[in-house]
């Protein structure tokens, strides 16, 4: 007795190449977002970090006894060894008492290279 009028058939060779090919884009998608999602994620860490440290500089500055016109650069300290800075401090024209701050942060690893740039101004009456 043979099973030759039997309806059981498996899948064909078309049907699961098609299937795989479906599932191989739908995991190159996912792997993609995963990809952006990190990039995204390593850039908000970088302004978080950065504004912070921008704003402590500025708080710095802000606390000085004197300020003096011109540009200074350095960096945060053992702590945050890839962060640089560079501030530019300029008095207005046509205003004695006011200063423009403009502070960049740096983030320098390897072949990267980051930046975020702040501007205030600052009044310091004259004693």
């Amino acid at each position: 007795m043979s099973n030759r009028g039997s309806q059981n058939r498996g899948f064909t060779l078309l049907e699961i190449v098609i299937a795989l090919g479906l599932i191989a884009t739908a995991l190159m998608a996912v792997f993609r977002l995963q990809a952006q999602n990190l990039e995204l994620q390593s850039e908000a860490k970088f302004i978080t970090m950065a504004n912070q440290l921008a704003q402590d500089r500025i708080a710095r500055i802000q606390a000085s006894d004197t300020l003096s016109e011109g540009t200074t650069s350095g960096d945060f300290g053992e702590h945050y060894p890839d962060y640089f800075y560079r501030e530019e401090i300029s008095e207005m024209p046509d205003m004695e008492e006011l200063y423009k701050i403009r502070l960049s942060v740096f983030l320098e690893r390897e072949v990267v290279v980051k930046d975020l740039s702040l501007e205030t101004y600052l009044f310091r009456p004259k004693k």
